[in-house]
């Protein structure tokens, strides 16, 4: 065996273009058409943990068990984490923009989107509103497509 020529790292750049269609699962596809029809916003329950999933799942993340019970969320929440992005990315929109965690009232967990509103026009002065635990509303688009984009958040006033 040879030695390397090099220590730097050997990159290959690629560039991945895809269109694919999702197959979503029975709980989703009832989230999904809940929020489009009748613009509301579900969890579903653990009947170990007794948490609450946002978005709803078949299959709790941390007992590994089905879920049921359908619950309807408020339509506030807290936010639990975000990120400004300021780097385009193809098939999201013109940055700078918020992609947020919130979790609505009534849920354990967080349902990730877009936060609109913040003046981003100033990194320091957006970072003074958007604070972890900032109080947010939870908004639906007025035409909804039974995506999780029919949903956004927004800072609470």
């Amino acid at each position: 065996m040879s030695t390397p020529e090099s220590t730097e790292p050997w990159v290959v750049e690629q560039h991945w273009d895809l269109t694919y269609n999702h197959s979503a699962d029975p709980v989703t596809a009832h989230f999904l058409r809940t929020l489009r029809d009748e613009g509301k916003v579900l969890g579903i329950g653990c009947p170990v943990c007794e948490r609450v999933l946002a978005p709803p799942r078949p299959v709790c993340d941390r007992d590994f068990c089905e879920t049921a019970g359908w619950v309807e969320l408020g339509s506030t929440g807290t936010l639990e984490l975000f990120t400004i992005m300021y780097l385009a990315i193809d098939g999201l929109p013109e940055p700078p923009y918020v992609l947020a965690y919130v979790k609505p009232e009534g849920a354990d967990t967080a349902i990730g989107g877009f936060l609109e509103g913040v003046d981003l026009s100033s990194t320091e002065a957006a970072l003074e509103h958007l604070t972890v635990g900032a109080p947010v509303t939870i908004e639906l688009r007025d035409e909804r497509q039974g995506r999780i984009t029919d949903l956004y958040f927004k800072l609470a006033e």
